[in-house]
């Protein structure tokens, strides 16, 4: 993801980890980040609202969202090949076209 995500960065592609607080830690996720050397964004759902409002059931959870801010794919599981988020990601820029 952190490859995929270095690539279209620049295009306007966005990545945002949510990370549930029922289920890790802050310092075990952000100890996670630190040593993938993650640069996305990582969102704390310390009340496990979104995890409700989205459903999600299992994790990981991959939201694919468009520039109007509607999700058009769901990948419950992982962890993601390359080449599928390279897919996805590019199928969000055809929308922009």
């Amino acid at each position: 993801m952190e490859r995929v995500y270095r690539q279209y960065q620049s295009q306007g592609f966005l990545i945002l980890a949510v990370n549930s607080a029922n289920q890790d830690s802050r310092t075990n996720a952000l100890a996670f980040s630190d040593q993938l050397e993650l640069s996305f964004p990582i969102l704390f759902d310390d009340s496990g609202e979104t995890y409700q409002k989205y459903q999600v059931h299992a994790l990981p959870t991959s939201f694919f969202v468009n520039a109007d801010g509607v999700i058009q794919d769901v990948i419950v599981g992982g962890p993601m090949v390359e080449a599928l988020l390279e897919i996805r990601v590019a199928q969000l820029f055809k929308e922009i076209r």
